[in-house]
């Protein structure tokens, strides 16, 4: 798709078709041509990087407890879905491995050591040499800030948020933040024209209803993150046409 039009992001691993955050969500992903798939990551006891939304297990997988409590090995023994094990950060990076961007949401529950996984991500994306094609998210400001602090010059990083504040255009400006992502039903043309007057890129989350997908593109968004990402090109190819075939 031309990046005239919105990014088509696919959320925690193309959920709206897959287990959500599963290597599965990122083939979907892959196979069904988005620019960039979106996956949640917290540490488990090991200290290791996985992809799970949830602080539990109990939601998303057929294990209970807490995800920082288990270990890697126990957490490779768990069913996500459909026979799909958790990954870890570092198997999500061998898949995507540069084909389409990656967009690591560091999930913080209080209590959770935000500079321990701040550090255990940029360690994996430095292995896999990975910065160039990845966004970094947290909702998390702490989280936002120890990224900025100590990621490499160039890494792109957005603070998630349900609507931007005075608080979080401070921290976009002092930290250089590259981006915003924000709830999609409650963008309004002010907040995408504040993320351009900070020269930032404008996200929204998690848009679904074609009319809310219709507005977000509407509005000039840089990218849309959806369960449903195939939406997302239908409504662009309804609103501006299917790109020109070359003559």
């Amino acid at each position: 798709m031309s990046h005239d039009t919105p990014l088509v992001i696919a959320h925690r691993t193309t959920m709206g078709h897959a287990p959500e955050n599963t290597l599965l969500g990122i083939r979907r992903a892959m196979e069904m041509g988005c620019d960039g798939v979106e996956i949640d990551v917290r540490l488990c006891a090991d200290g290791v990087p996985v992809l799970i939304h949830d602080d539990q297990l109990d939601r998303t997988t057929d294990g209970s407890g807490r995800v920082a409590e288990a270990s890697l090995s126990e957490l490779v023994g768990i069913d996500a879905g459909e026979g799909e094990r958790i990954p870890s950060l570092r198997d999500a990076l061998a898949a995507v491995n540069g084909q389409m961007l990656l967009i690591i949401e560091l999930k913080v529950t209080p209590g959770d050591d935000v500079q321990a996984l701040s550090d255990a991500v940029l360690s994996e994306l430095g292995r896999a040499d990975a910065f160039h094609w990845i966004w970094l998210w947290s909702f998390d400001s702490e989280a936002v800030i120890a990224l900025s602090d100590r990621a490499p010059d160039g890494t792109r990083i957005a603070h998630l948020v349900l609507a931007p504040t005075p608080d979080i255009w401070r921290i976009a400006a002092e930290h250089r933040l590259d981006g915003v992502s924000m709830h999609g039903s409650g963008l309004t043309p002010d907040q995408v024209a504040a993320c351009r007057a900070h020269d930032m890129a404008t996200f929204v989350w998690t848009v679904n209803e074609p009319s809310d997908i219709e507005r977000c593109i509407e509005l000039g968004v840089t990218g849309i993150v959806s369960d449903y990402p195939e939406r997302i090109e239908a409504a662009v190819s309804a609103m501006i046409g299917p790109s020109a075939e070359p003559g």
